[in-house]
């Protein structure tokens, strides 16, 4: 497991769990996440005007703020049904309430620091706070900086546009703090990438892990399951007023980012045993959205050829610093790393 803590009786290795088992709590996750956004009537998508004569649709701020409770709800269920799961299937050896928890806290990348109480520290917590948050802080750092080599493309279009930090058409207040602190920032900054990461990373993959599902198939194929959670906007844009075939590309296209965004997120999961890399790197795919090289060259002509460099380093960039900035010299090892 990641080295961020250290507890006695660590938990025992694969396989605990049967593959039905963790297979069907997966799919069961995946239903009860994406179900949860229409479990409240006021977060189900009308194609007709409120009583402002806005349209009802995901962006509206009742449906934002129903799916926002409700996510949060289902996510709360399956953290929970996830850690009883593993302690009753043995996972976990029975040590005691409150090492039982930290040890299912460690499974789904939530490592805590440990009260001295349960080692033979002198200290308040092992480890201490400071090397905790040293830690901690290459969880935060590492896939922030690999992440954003491979978004160096963007960046630079950003740079032509002069809309990067301290440039002419950069605005702090409208950048950041209403990006950030509006409805639509708040899910699609905070609580969606929270919420996905801990479904899609600590409740699923943990399961499958136990169940001795090889390294490759937790990287590759369980990204299915994030992407079948997403294909729901098909529908969402269809209610919205797009054709049906126009509906079904955005929900193909988006499927296969999804898809690709879901091998590297799982790919850090099971390198750091942390959520926190996921959920980083989750907000800055979040913040830089898709990559339009052809239209920033339609905009900036005379550095269209730079434009696309840009973009073929950035992807090699971030190829060449995939296992460097994800080794165990940075991350501490991982339990779930084979």
């Amino acid at each position: 497991m990641s080295l961020i803590c250290n507890l006695p009786n660590p938990p025992l290795h694969p396989p605990l769990l049967s593959p039905g088992f963790a297979i069907g709590a997966s799919t069961l996750f995946t239903f009860t996440y994406v179900a949860s956004l229409y479990l409240s009537p006021a977060g189900r998508l009308a194609n007709k005007p409120d009583l402002d004569g806005r349209i009802i649709d995901r962006d509206h701020p009742i449906v934002i703020r129903a799916r926002i409770k409700t996510a949060s709800f289902a996510t709360a269920f399956t953290l929970l049904a996830t850690g009883i799961g593993l302690w009753v299937k043995g996972v976990v050896p029975r040590s005691g309430w409150l090492l039982d928890t930290l040890n299912v806290a460690r499974l789904l990348g939530l490592p805590l620091p440990v009260p001295t109480v349960l080692s033979s520290s002198t200290l308040p917590f092992d480890p201490p706070l400071l090397q905790y948050g040293s830690i901690v802080g290459k969880h935060i750092f590492a896939p922030l900086l690999l992440t954003l080599s491979l978004f160096l493309g963007p960046l630079y279009v950003s740079y032509l546009d002069r809309t990067l930090p301290f440039q002419s058409r950069f605005s702090f207040q409208h950048d950041v703090v209403s990006k950030f602190t509006s409805l639509t920032g708040v899910r699609n900054y905070t609580v969606g990438p929270l919420t996905e990461e801990l479904v899609f990373r600590s409740s699923i993959l943990t399961p499958l892990f136990f169940a001795s599902i090889p390294t490759s198939s937790l990287i590759f194929l369980t990204p299915l399951l994030f992407g079948i959670a997403h294909l729901h906007h098909a529908y969402n844009n269809y209610l919205s007023g797009y054709s049906l075939s126009r509906s079904l590309l955005v929900a193909t296209l988006q499927f296969s980012y999804t898809g690709v965004f879901g091998w590297y997120a799982n790919f850090l999961f099971l390198r750091s045993g942390s959520v926190l890399p996921g959920i980083v790197a989750h907000v800055v795919c979040n913040v830089m959205g898709l990559p339009e090289p052809v239209a920033a060259g339609e905009r900036h002509t005379k550095k269209r050829g730079w434009i696309w460099f840009a973009h073929a380093v950035g992807v090699v960039a971030f190829a060449k610093a995939l296992m460097p900035l994800t080794s165990e010299r940075v991350f501490g090892g991982s339990l779930y790393w084979r």
